[in-house]
């Protein structure tokens, strides 16, 4: 990993995303760059003021957990970690650093490639597979076009770069399927019951009907 990442850095192809299943590995690849610094003075400089003044809003006890104090010397080498596991004002702190170009790696788990705007100019995959509740799978059509879709950034790349690191054999078949595969179909979860439809006649100038019309699954 540390050859690869040092690599994307030397050749200018950050800011990089680094996908991975567990918030272990992210943790233990981050770590693995523990003697990489890919920022000048000026840039650590900035991330010391910006993540004090965040820690600022945390307790004196919160301010003093592991995660805590072990983040900034990684940050302030351009090395970020993002995963559920982290408080959310740190990893509000790692997304608005990485979003200003003062990360130029990021590990992180799959849910960063959900929801937030933050694309780079490459995405790198750490496996082909995950575990899904029940056992090892290859990822989806999907799964691969929501998170190598953020290798990218609208009017500064030109093109952006994906990097597969395949773990495992891989068959031609399963390689299209993932590759060239569609994305995945979208479920409403949306059900009405008599609780919501109770609690939605008790708040005024709002009709069931209206929400009923307005959501998903009406669609």
């Amino acid at each position: 990993m540390r050859k690869l990442i040092t690599l994307i850095v030397s050749k200018g192809l950050d800011p990089c995303i680094v996908f991975s299943f567990s918030k272990r590995e992210c943790e233990a690849f981050s770590m693995s760059l523990k003697n990489c610094d890919f920022n000048s003075e000026d840039e650590r400089d900035s991330i010391d003021r910006i993540f004090h003044n965040a820690m600022q809003t945390l307790s004196e006890e919160d301010q003093q957990l592991p995660q805590v104090q072990m983040m900034l010397p990684l940050l302030k080498r351009g090395i970020g970690i993002h995963h559920g596991g982290l408080l959310p004002i740190v990893k509000e702190v790692i997304e608005l650093l990485f979003q200003e170009g003062l990360l130029k790696v990021l590990f992180t788990t799959e849910t960063f490639s959900m929801g937030i705007n933050m694309p780079a100019k490459t995405v790198v995959f750490t496996s082909i597979e995950k575990f899904d509740g029940d056992e090892f799978r290859w990822i989806t059509g999907g799964e691969y076009i929501q998170m190598s879709g953020r290798a990218g950034r609208r009017g500064l790349d030109d093109k952006g770069i994906c990097i597969l690191m395949a773990n495992k054999k891989l068959e031609p078949d399963v390689a299209k399927q993932i590759l060239r595969g569609k994305s995945d179909a979208l479920y409403s979860s949306f059900h009405l019951g008599y609780n919501m439809l109770l609690n939605m006649m008790r708040v005024e100038d709002i009709l069931p009907e209206d929400i009923i019309m307005e959501s998903f699954h009406q669609f």
